[in-house]
């Protein structure tokens, strides 16, 4: 009866501590007293319920988890412990027995006050039931990525986004299907919308730039024109300080001037717009390659797959040492549906030699030959 009646003194020592330190907001401090009491009051729920809020407050959702799962062993009919388990296990990860839990609270919560408690358990529910959807549907895309489906892994990613549009990983993957598609514009917009969500997410800047580094290979903006070198016989004696002066706009019958305001207005997505703009470069410059592989990027964009396949080979014919126009006609084909047509111009952009087509690109060209020529 003295070693209960000590260890009762000792717990109520420790449960003492443990509430100061826990007031002051010294949770992690609190917690080894909140397990010390649970040693010495093996059976007293309120013990472990201390402890596992406790931890749930320090973000030890695992170590909650298992304290409220005592508590509910020992106070079954108590609904508090079955939200908290349920909250336990959803930060968890455990998204099935997290479901559980929470239905087990709505079951055994009868007090009227509580109301809003069980609506918050309902939506809970919701939530993570969409997450065990979008969790699915992730699952279906990896297996149809890893078999070069990716048309069906990007369908499969979509679903996945629709059911939990805070994914990360859904952006991610969509933005990789999109790419191995040849649509980076859309994989771009998927990879921003990734790092809206998480700005640190490395994977989605490393692919982003790799998407950049694509289209400015397949649209090169011409090298800018060199500055006029003006000899004065005389320098003046002193000159005025003047500030310097802004340069003028090209002339509107420049054809490089409309060119370059093209390639802008797709790299914005406006790719309507873009097409008056190079339709004026090629007007005043109709063999201006560069500038019909970037007309051709917007009809690919705007899915007028014909009016592609012309200006690339119109390109190509304008001049052969671009490789550019090959990857446009092989987009182009694929979009058409001729999947012949189109592995083999990918596998002539592939063994291409030329400076625009870089060796990234044309691993990822290759893949796609390989992917198209397997169906």
């Amino acid at each position: 009866m003295i070693a209960v009646a000590v260890a009762q003194a000792d717990a109520a020592v420790e449960a003492q501590l443990a509430k100061t330190l826990f007031q002051q907001g010294k949770v992690e401090e609190a917690i080894p007293h909140f397990e010390k009491v649970t040693q010495l009051r093996e059976k007293d729920p309120t013990a472990w319920y201390n402890l596992a809020y406790a931890n749930r407050k320090a973000g030890r959702f695992e170590q909650a988890a298992q304290a409220y799962l005592r508590f509910t062993q020992l106070a079954p009919e108590d609904a508090d412990g079955y939200f908290g388990l349920a909250e336990s296990l959803r930060q968890s990860g455990k998204t099935d027995d997290a479901i559980k839990a929470f239905a087990t609270y709505i079951q055994k919560e009868k007090r009227p006050s509580e109301q809003k408690w069980i609506e918050a358990a309902k939506q809970r529910i919701a939530e993570l039931q969409k997450k065990g959807d979008a969790s699915a549907a992730l699952a279906k895309g990896d297996a149809a990525f890893a078999a070069k489906d990716y048309r069906a892994a990007l369908f499969a990613y979509q679903d996945a986004t629709l059911a939990d549009p805070k994914s990360v990983a859904a952006l991610l993957k969509s933005g990789q299907a999109y790419a191995k598609l040849g649509h980076d514009a859309e994989a771009i917009e998927q990879w921003n919308r990734a790092l809206q969500l998480d700005p640190n997410n490395a994977e989605a800047r490393a692919a982003l730039n790799e998407a950049r580094e694509r289209q400015a290979q397949l649209a090169p903006p011409p090298a800018p024109p060199k500055p006029a070198v003006v000899v004065m016989e005389k320098p003046p004696e002193k000159a005025p300080e003047k500030p310097p002066e802004k340069p003028a706009p090209p002339p509107p019958g420049d054809a490089k001037s409309h060119y370059v305001a093209g390639v802008n207005l797709i790299n914005q997505r406006r790719y309507e717009e873009s097409l008056a703009e190079l339709d004026q470069a090629l007007q005043l410059d109709p063999g201006m390659a560069v500038a019909r592989v970037a007309r051709g990027s917007s009809y690919i964009a705007l899915s007028k797959y014909d009016a592609a396949v012309k200006d690339y080979a119109a390109a190509h014919e304008a001049d052969p040492a671009l490789a550019a126009p090959l990857f446009g006609l092989a987009e182009a084909y694929r979009g058409l549906g001729d999947n012949t047509k189109a592995a083999d111009f990918y596998r002539q952009f592939a063994a291409s030699t030329a400076p625009d087509a870089t060796q990234a690109l044309k691993d990822y060209a290759l893949q796609n030959a390989q992917s198209l020529s397997a169906r």
